[in-house]
């Protein structure tokens, strides 16, 4: 769907791309599902903090319920790759439910707030067929933003990868309903920005300076506003599309620590 000029910004988002005959499941699933993990006690941790451990037997699997958080690994000489950046709603280790081992670090990127459901926990959960299917979805979402991700970085300059970073943020956080403006807390650094999207931090520091005397969009101190949107998204035009869960959409919650709303001067 086009945005036309005087029109919302949320008229911008596309539908989800999921069969019809599936989103009732998709939904009750994912309910279901997050219930399970609500019923866990709440958990905090501080920034850098490891969440989960690469080689970690009997992996668990997480619920973000505030803050952001990523997946990495290292290279042998000692080089980080950021494979995922996780946000309020997303879960991580999903997958972790037929494996003995966990095959990614996990970190916090700030504080972060977070509900934990051990892998046989999560396998019992397999019996309804709703949460299977949500956790197919859930999958398939994660493949295709790799699939984004791997696009950016193979067909994108810096100028592009960082945009389209930043948009996807943007569009996720306000699908959720965690932001109603284009201004948003972004607390990674530059370095991990470097890592995530295959550049160097000098290449990082200069894009985001171009960004900014081009008045597309400000990266201030961890803060993040949007100037020129439509730019933005001319950037992201022939990536995979993005695509978001109906649950996502039917739920959006407003956590403890919500990191959407703007704290100037952190």
């Amino acid at each position: 769907m086009t945005q036309e000029l005087g029109q919302p910004l949320i008229e911008t988002f596309e539908c989800p791309r999921f069969a019809s005959a599936a989103t009732e499941d998709l939904l009750l699933g994912g309910r279901r599902l997050r219930a399970a993990f609500m019923h866990t006690p709440i958990r905090y941790a501080g920034r850098d903090t490891p969440l989960m451990r690469a080689g970690a037997s009997e992996p668990a699997a997480i619920l973000i319920r505030s803050g952001f958080a990523y997946r990495s690994s290292v290279m042998p000489d000692g080089r980080r790759a950021i494979l995922r950046v996780l946000l309020s709603g997303d879960y991580a280790g999903l997958h972790n439910v037929v494996l003995a081992r966990a095959m990614e670090d996990l970190y916090a990127a700030n504080r972060i707030g977070y509900h934990m459901l051990g892998a046989a926990a999560l396998r019992d959960l397999l019996a309804d067929p709703g949460v299977s299917m949500f956790l197919l979805a859930q999958i398939a979402e994660a493949r295709w933003r790799a699939d984004r991700l791997a696009a950016s970085i193979g067909r994108l300059d810096a100028h592009a990868r960082i945009g389209v970073l930043l948009l996807d943020i943007h569009d996720r956080l306000r699908y959720r309903g965690l932001i109603n403006r284009a201004t948003f807390n972004l607390p990674l650094t530059q370095e991990q920005l470097a890592d995530h999207l295959g550049l160097t931090l000098v290449h990082v520091n200069r894009t985001l300076r171009r960004l900014r005397e081009e008045k597309i969009v400000l990266v201030d101190r961890q803060v993040v506003i949007i100037h020129d949107i439509e730019r933005l998204r001319e950037l992201a035009q022939g990536l995979p599309p993005s695509i978001e869960l109906p649950e996502a959409a039917a739920q959006p919650e407003r956590a403890p620590d919500l990191v959407g709303v703007p704290q100037f001067g952190n």
